[in-house]
């Protein structure tokens, strides 16, 4: 059974010196002991008229120390958010009920100061940072951004795969390019109309690489996103705006599948773009 996770890759630019270790990451998260201790947020409930305090935590976390300046300590961050629901009470009428839904993406927090999270629905950026640095007294959050991919990551990404099934692009940060053979002069005229462009390869995921017009798109136009693969791998997808989604298969392990086996799979498949971005 094959699984995908979208990640955002972030930096914590802070002197070697001030830069938490993965030990300390993982030791503060432990020393939680799994409970809600830390508040992120406080504010006022509209309901009970008193404080709602959203809270956060660390858990399930591995250390992966030997991997040099990408060593990395993974855990799963839980935090409240700020969604509600009508419930209905024992009389089956509907009351309105602030009920914080919690968001549980997977870190990898690494020893260089980079790190990589799940990009879910309802988790605010800036949550990852402020979090190391709240356990580690650091000001990880002031100094912390989220990285994109640069066209040469891209083009990388499109060279070095074997199969390429989705490709969408724009027009060059170049503001067009010498129409040197016709499939370059239709890309021109092209994207004089159209702000973007994605071939896919469909249901069936045909190969779109070593097609003329793809090829010359890939060399000469602002990549946005690739979908791609190795022979007989899955598909990892490449968003040129800061995602990457990485996929392995749980079929590879037995059960039960230990937090160490599936934290260094996916480490490996994003140790790569993580490397490229420090």
């Amino acid at each position: 059974m094959s699984e995908s996770e979208r990640y955002k890759i972030g930096k914590i630019d802070l002197p070697d010196s001030e830069v938490p270790s993965v030990e300390e990451v993982k030791d503060e998260i432990d020393s939680l002991d799994d409970e809600f201790e830390m508040v992120r947020r406080v504010e006022d409930d509209p309901v009970s008229g008193g404080e709602l305090e959203y809270r956060e935590k660390g858990r399930t976390t591995y250390l992966g120390d030997s991997h040099e300046e990408l060593s990395f300590c993974h855990f799963i961050y839980s935090a409240d958010t700020e969604n509600s629901i009508v419930v209905r009470n024992e009389e089956g009428e509907e009351e309105e009920r602030n009920q914080p839904e919690l968001v549980r993406p997977r870190v990898f927090y690494f020893e260089n100061g980079m790190f990589a999270f799940e990009s879910k629905q309802g988790l605010v950026d800036q949550w990852i940072p402020d979090f190391i640095g709240k356990l580690t007294d650091t000001n990880a959050l002031e100094n912390s951004r989220i990285l994109s991919f640069s066209q040469e990551m891209m083009k990388d990404f499109y060279d070095g795969r074997d199969e390429i099934t989705v490709f969408k692009f724009s027009s060059s940060e170049d503001e067009g390019f010498e129409p040197d053979t016709p499939l370059a002069e239709a890309l021109n005229e092209l994207t004089e109309t159209v702000e973007s462009q994605q071939f896919s390869g469909g249901n069936e995921g045909k190969n779109l690489k070593e097609t003329a017009i793809v090829d010359e798109a890939a060399e000469k136009m602002f990549i946005e996103k690739l979908h791609g693969s190795h022979e007989d791998s899955l598909t990892m997808n490449i968003l040129q705006s800061g995602i990457y989604v990485v996929a392995w298969s749980e079929s590879d392990w037995s059960e039960p599948i230990e937090t160490g086996t599936r934290a260094e799979a996916i480490f490996n498949r994003l140790a790569p773009q993580v490397r490229r971005l420090s």
